[in-house]
């Protein structure tokens, strides 16, 4: 279990990728070779396919339980300029016309750059490689990450143009490496990496649910109330004000909490309410209402961001993620919510956490409920101890992706049946049940939260 493999459109010649090194040392031997080929049913449960080719599908039916990485590749290859720029558009990640543009060409393997390089208008490289740790560098890594993934990539190389005005944009997308030493030698790293993640370990982290949810405060007239009237910045503590770019002003309009991480969604749904209740003495204002959910207030959108330490960060979970979590609560979420895509709420929106975990930044607030709340929590947990093994990821099929992203609850819904069949099928779904199975009824019978409402209501949290 855990061994990588390579797929280059023969099934009778698997290329099995050694990831200790010792093949690369050998006299004669090009770096980065495949220690062995054979055929497709040398493959076992628990292994990953690489799927370096683009001439042909890839048969997933042939590999169950396999994480197949790439598996959109000839897909993608196939696909014309004008579906590709729509998928980038409805991710966020195409604009109005830029000016002044500069083009990198970013080369990724699995969220990870491996060179950054800036270009000619010819094409070809003004430079070498660019260091990452710049912040606008960042930037446009994070938009090839993004390019890739929205077409059900994993590997590749991403064009991306920066405007003068720091307006970003994906302009092309190659379902490869087109580089053989760095194909060779990202493909060594990641089977080192993934034999030792499915291997037994005793020095394994507890896996932790985190959150950081949203919430407004709405006057008697409909306008937002700024949290920093009553909270600090959202820079530590329990609870803060979270900042926005208005125009050119940073404003502090939304309150932010911030509960311990817990082991089960019911201690953190209880730590949630320790910090509402804090939240309301220091607020102190009954006339305000407090509103939850994706865009509570129009032009104001809100994040319900869950944190997960103790699991590894893939692409394979974050489109569980995806799928389990971010669809079904789009299938619940007042119908107001929409408008919060894609400039918010983009699949598999993530970002690293200095506590070594990752944050899920898809997700709207779901305080507007306690049952919302837990049922989040249930759902990304269940995909965390489930992630090499939950066999069905609807984020993967285009007619669910952009359901999702129009708001389309009918055709969304058509994948609820078989996500809750996976879902029951999972060792986790015994002790997760309890917080599952309100949401999914909810989602079957076309109920939506109320963005409206007082979330302090449900919450038991005194008005007074």
């Amino acid at each position: 279990m855990g061994s990588t493999w390579i797929w280059r459109g023969n099934y009778d010649r698997m290329e099995l990728v050694d990831p200790t090194g010792r093949l690369h040392r050998s006299a004669g031997e090009r770096e980065g070779k495949p220690l062995s080929a054979q055929g497709w049913t040398a493959v076992k449960e628990g292994d990953a396919v690489i799927v370096w080719s683009d001439s042909r599908p890839f048969d997933e039916s042939r590999f169950p339980n396999v994480w197949i990485l790439n598996v959109k590749a000839a897909q993608s290859a196939r696909m014309d300029g004008a579906a590709k720029e729509r998928m980038w558009k409805r991710a966020g990640l195409i604009g109005k016309p830029l000016e002044s543009v500069r083009v990198y060409l970013v080369r990724v393997f699995h969220l990870d750059a491996l060179s950054v390089e800036r270009l000619e208008t010819s094409g070809k490289p003004i430079a070498g490689r660019l260091a990452t740790d710049d912040p606008m560098i960042r930037r446009v890594v994070r938009a090839a990450v993004q390019g890739l993934y929205a077409l059900g990539l994993d590997i590749g190389e991403a064009e991306v143009a920066l405007g003068g005005d720091g307006r970003i944009a994906v302009r092309s997308i190659w379902p490869q490496l087109r580089n053989a030493q760095l194909e060779a030698e990202a493909a060594q790293r990641f089977a080192a990496w993934y034999a030792a993640e499915r291997a037994e370990r005793a020095d394994r982290l507890p896996l932790l649910i985190g959150a950081d949810p949203e919430f407004a405060l709405v006057t008697p007239a409909g306008r937002v109330a700024a949290a920093s009237r009553f909270f600090g910045a959202a820079t530590g503590g329990a609870a803060g004000a979270d900042a926005m770019l208005v125009g050119r002003r940073l404003l502090y309009p939304v309150a932010e909490l911030r509960p311990e991480p817990a082991a089960d969604p019911a201690a953190l749904a209880a730590g949630v309410r320790r910090l509402l209740l804090r939240a309301a003495r220091r607020i102190g204002d009954p006339s305000l209402r407090w509103a939850a959910g994706a865009m509570p207030v129009p032009g104001l959108a809100l994040g319900g961001h869950i944190h997960l330490s103790g699991a590894p960060l893939t692409t394979r979970l974050l489109r569980l993620l995806d799928s389990f979590a971010a669809f079904p609560l789009a299938l619940i979420e007042d119908p107001a919510g929409r408008g919060r895509r894609p400039r918010y709420g983009t699949l598999g929106d993530y970002r690293m956490q200095p506590h070594g975990g990752f944050e899920y930044r898809t997700l709207p607030s779901w305080l507007v409920s306690p049952a919302a709340a837990k049922g989040a929590f249930a759902l990304a947990l269940l995909c965390a101890r489930e992630a090499w093994t939950l066999p069905y990821i609807p984020a993967l099929e285009e007619r669910y992706v952009e359901a999702y992203y129009a708001g389309d609850r009918a055709e969304l819904a058509g994948c609820l049946d078989r996500i809750a069949a996976s879902l029951t099928a999972a060792a986790s779904w015994r002790e997760l049940a309890p917080y599952i199975e309100p949401l999914l009824d909810a989602a079957r019978r076309g109920a939506s939260w109320d963005e409206k409402a007082d979330i302090r209501l449900k919450w038991r949290i005194p008005l007074i």
